[in-house]
C-alpha cells in the first residue's frame, strides 16, 4: 500500500510540477524570447526527466492497481505515453531545416535549425512555381511547388507538387512550401526527417482515440455511474423572459446630418466593391467603416451607408461627430486609425468600385481577357484606356454629388444604375453571384449579436436564481414553463443558425477561424446542448443562457469589426474543422462545468453532491474531446508545418488544460474530489486554464495561433 501511495504521490506530483513549469516558460516566452524558454524549459534536462518520471510512475500506479482489468482505461494511459516516448525520439533523432529551390537549378543540399548543411540522397529541382489566387481577387489561395524528384540509385525519376497542405514524402523526408520569391523563379521550403518519432506519436494518438471511444461503453466506468446516478433525480424547470429594443433616429451631434435619403442609400447598397482582397456589397464596406468608427452598424438611426456617404459628401458636417473612444485613446493611433479611414471615404480612395480588365503582362487596360483589377475615382488609372471610360471613372462620383446638391435625386439613380451595369459588363464572370450579394447584405444586418446577448445574460441569471431557489427548496416547475424555455432555446438556435450560415456561405468556408467566428460557434454549441439534454440534465439551461449570452458579448466585442476575409492557405485543412470545433465544444462544457460548480457551491450538501453527479457527465466528455481536438490539431500542424508539436503558448495551454481538467476524472484514486464542495471549488478555479488558452494567448502571451 505504501509503494502504491508513494507511485500516486510521483505521478500526480510530477504532473503538478510539470504544469507550473509550462506555464512558466509561456510567460518567460513572453517577456525574454523563444530561445529562452527552450533553453530554461522545454529543452531542459530536469523539465524531460520530469515528463519521464511522470510516466514511468504512472503505469507503474496502473499496474499495482490492476487497471488492466478495464482496458480502456489502461490502454487509454498507455496511449499518453506512447506519444510521449514519440516525442522524446523526435526531439532526440528528429532534424528540421529549409532547402532553397531556383528554377532549373538542381540541389540536394539542405541547411538544418541548427546551422549545420545535410546531404540528400536524392535531388530536387524547381520546375516550376505558381501562386492561384481567389476568383477576382489578388489574395492567395494557394502557393504550389512543381518539382523533379531524382533518385538514380533507385531508379527513381518523378514530378511531385508541393503545396499548402499537400507534402511530398519519401524516404523519411519531408518537405513543405514555406515561401518564395518575389519574382516566382525561387521557392524555400521547410524539411523535417524524423523517421521514427512521427510513426511513434502517431501510433500514440491512434491507441488514444480508440481508448476514449471504448471508454464509454466500459462497465462501472465514472461516466456510466455519474448518469445513472443522474436518472435518480428530479427535474428542475426554469422560466425565461426575453425582451427586445428599438433604435430612434436622432442626431448626436446638435443638429440634423445631412444623409442620402433611404431610397438612394439602397441604391448605393447595391454597388459591389473591392474590399478586404474580395469582391463585396458596398454595405459591408461601410457597415465595417462605421462599426470602427461608431461601434455601431449606423449612427444614431443612420444606416451605414448613409454614415460613409454623409463622410463622402458631406464631410464638413460629419467631421464635427465623435468617434467612440475612450479616453485613454483620445490623441493616440487608435483616434487616428478612425480619422484615417473617414479621409479614405471623404477623399473617394475607399470606393473602389470602378473594375477595369487588366493586361497582366503589359499592366494596360484591354476591353477582354485579362484581370480584373478595381479602382477608386482618385486612384492612378492605367494607359491606353479609352477617353469615355476615363471620364466615366474620374467624374461619376463628382457627378452624383452635384446632382445631390441640387437635389436631383432622379439623376442621382440614373447614374448609379450606370455604374451597376458598368460593374456587370466589364467583371461578371468575377462578381458574387446574386444569391451570395443577397446572402452577405442579410449577413450585414443580422450578424451583431447584442440584443441576443444582452437578453440571454439578463435572463440567463434570473433563472440561475430562480432555479437555485427551487432546487433547494426541492419543487418542481410547471411544464408549461419548462416548454417555454425550450421554445426561446430554439429560437436562439435559428439565429445563432442563420448567422453562422450566412457567414459560411457568403465567405466560402466553415466558420472556425477567429475571435467573432469560434465565440458565435461556442454560442450555438450551447444552445443546441440546452435544446437536447434540458430533459436530462434541467440545469443545463440556465448555465446554458449565461454562458451564450457571454459567448456572444465576447463576440460583439472582440468582433466590433468581424470583417469576412479570404481563408489563408495554411487554415484550408478540414482538420482545421474538426480541430477548432473539437476545442470550441470542449471550452462550452467546461464552462458549463463551471457555472454548474457556483451552483453547486451554493446549494446545500445533498444537492451539491447531486450536481457533482451532473459535472461529471459534463466533464468526462468534454476532456476526451478536448484531447482529442488537440491531437487532431498536432496531426493538421505536422502536415501544414511538419512539426506535430512546437510549444507554441497555445499548444501549451492547451495541454495545461488538458491536466488541469484530467485530474477531476480521478476520484478514485485522488480522494478530495469525490467531496462535493471541493470539486466545485476546482472546477470554478479551472476554468482560468480555458480562459488563459483562448483570451490570454490571443491578447497577451501571443504566438502563432494568437489569431484564433
Amino acid at each position: 500500500m505504501k509503494r502504491e501511495k508513494l507511485l500516486k504521490y510521483l505521478s500526480f506530483g510530477t504532473a503538478a510540477v510539470i504544469i507550473i513549469m509550462m506555464a512558466a516558460a509561456t510567460v518567460i516566452e513572453k517577456l525574454y524570447g523563444t530561445a529562452q524558454a527552450f533553453r530554461l524549459v522545454y529543452h531542459n534536462p530536469v523539465f524531460i526527466a520530469l515528463w519521464a518520471l511522470c510516466a514511468v510512475s504512472g503505469v507503474f500506479f496502473l499496474i499495482k492497481r490492476k487497471t488492466i482489468r478495464k482496458p480502456s482505461v489502461f490502454f487509454l494511459h498507455i496511449a499518453l505515453v506512447l506519444i510521449l516516448a514519440g516525442a522524446l525520439v523526435t526531439m532526440l533523432t528528429g532534424r528540421q531545416g529549409r532547402i532553397y529551390l531556383r528554377q532549373g537549378v538542381t540541389t540536394k543540399e539542405w541547411a538544418s535549425d541548427e546551422g549545420f548543411r545535410q546531404k540528400l540522397p536524392f535531388s530536387l529541382t524547381l520546375k516550376e512555381f505558381s501562386i492561384e489566387y481567389y476568383e477576382g481577387s489578388r489574395a492567395a489561395s494557394d502557393y504550389s511547388s512543381t518539382v523533379l524528384l531524382e533518385d538514380p540509385d533507385a531508379g527513381v525519376s518523378t514530378i511531385q507538387v508541393i503545396s499548402m497542405n499537400n507534402i511530398l514524402k519519401y524516404h523519411g523526408y519531408r518537405f513543405y512550401q514555406a515561401s518564395y520569391d518575389e519574382d516566382g523563379q525561387g521557392s524555400l521550403l521547410s524539411v523535417s526527417h524524423d523517421p521514427w518519432g512521427v510513426g511513434i506519436t502517431y501510433t500514440g494518438y491512434i491507441l488514444l482515440l480508440i481508448s476514449l471511444a471504448g471508454f464509454f461503453f466500459q462497465k462501472n466506468s465514472g461516466f456510466r455511474t455519474a448518469v445513472g446516478n443522474l436518472r435518480k433525480q428530479v427535474s428542475v424547470i426554469l422560466i425565461l423572459l426575453i425582451a427586445g429594443t428599438g433604435t430612434a433616429k436622432a442626431s448626436g451631434a446638435g443638429f440634423d446630418l445631412p444623409v442620402l435619403p433611404d431610397s438612394i442609400s439602397a441604391r448605393f447598397d447595391l454597388l459591389h466593391i473591392y474590399y478586404n482582397d474580395r469582391v463585396a456589397p458596398l454595405g459591408t464596406m461601410t457597415r465595417d467603416y462605421s462599426l470602427k468608427a461608431y461601434g455601431k452598424n449606423g449612427y444614431q438611426g443612420y444606416t451605414s451607408t448613409q454614415v460613409v456617404t454623409g463622410w463622402l459628401f458631406w464631410y464638413d458636417w460629419w467631421n464635427v461627430v465623435p468617434f467612440k473612444l475612450k479616453s485613454k485613446d483620445r490623441g493616440t493611433g487608435v483616434e487616428t486609425e478612425k480619422e484615417s479611414i473617414r479621409m479614405q471615404a471623404a477623399s473617394g480612395k475607399a470606393f473602389r468600385i470602378f473594375p477595369l480588365r487588366i493586361d497582366p503582362e503589359t499592366g494596360l487596360a484591354v476591353q477582354q481577357g485579362g484581370r480584373v483589377e478595381w479602382f477608386s475615382p482618385s486612384d492612378p488609372l492605367p494607359e491606353e484606356l479609352d477617353y469615355s471610360t476615363w471620364v466615366f471613372i474620374r467624374r461619376s462620383i463628382d457627378l452624383i454629388h452635384d446632382e445631390i446638391k441640387n437635389d436631383n435625386w432622379q439623376k442621382v439613380s440614373l447614374i448609379l444604375d450606370k455604374i451597376v451595369k458598368y460593374q456587370h459588363k466589364v467583371a461578371a464572370d468575377v462578381l458574387p453571384s446574386a444569391a451570395h450579394f443577397r446572402a452577405e447584405m442579410l449577413y450585414n444586418r443580422t450578424s451583431r449579436p447584442m440584443v441576443p446577448f444582452m437578453a440571454s445574460i439578463t435572463l440567463g441569471m434570473i433563472v440561475f436564481v430562480i432555479t437555485g431557489i427551487m432546487m433547494g427548496r426541492g419543487r418542481k416547475t410547471p411544464a408549461w414553463i419548462s416548454n417555454s424555455l425550450l421554445a426561446i432555446s430554439i429560437v436562439l438556435l435559428a439565429y445563432l443558425t442563420l448567422v453562422l450560415g450566412l457567414r459560411w456561405y457568403v465567405s466560402g468556408h466553415a466558420p472556425f477561424a477567429g475571435s467573432y467566428s469560434v465565440m458565435m460557434l461556442m454560442a450555438w454549441l450551447v444552445s443546441i446542448a440546452m435544446i437536447v439534454l434540458y430533459r436530462s440534465i434541467p440545469i443545463i439551461q440556465p448555465m446554458g443562457f449565461i454562458l451564450a449570452g457571454f459567448t456572444m458579448l465576447v463576440a460583439s466585442l472582440a468582433g466590433s469589426n468581424p470583417q469576412i476575409t479570404h481563408l489563408m492557405p495554411v487554415l484550408q485543412s478540414p482538420l482545421l474543422s474538426i480541430h477548432v470545433l473539437c476545442m470550441m465544444v470542449s471550452y462550452t462544457l467546461f464552462g458549463l462545468v463551471a457555472l454548474n460548480g457556483i451552483m453547486g457551491l451554493l446549494m446545500p450538501l445533498e444537492a451539491s453532491a447531486k450536481l457533482r453527479d451532473v459535472s461529471l457527465v459534463i466533464l468526462y466528455p468534454a476532456v476526451f474531446i478536448l484531447t482529442t481536438g488537440t491531437f487532431i490539431g498536432a496531426v493538421w500542424a505536422n502536415i501544414s508545418w511538419g512539426n506535430y508539436w512546437s510549444w507554441d503558448p497555445k499548444e501549451t495551454w492547451a495541454l495545461i488544460t488538458m491536466l488541469i481538467y484530467a485530474a477531476m476524472l480521478h476520484s478514485s484514486t485522488m480522494s478530495r474530489f469525490s467531496k462535493p464542495r471541493f470539486f466545485h471549488a476546482y472546477s470554478v478555479a479551472a476554468i482560468i486554464a480555458v480562459l488563459i488558452t483562448y483570451f490570454g494567448v490571443n491578447l497577451v502571451l501571443g504566438g502563432m495561433h494568437a489569431y484564433a
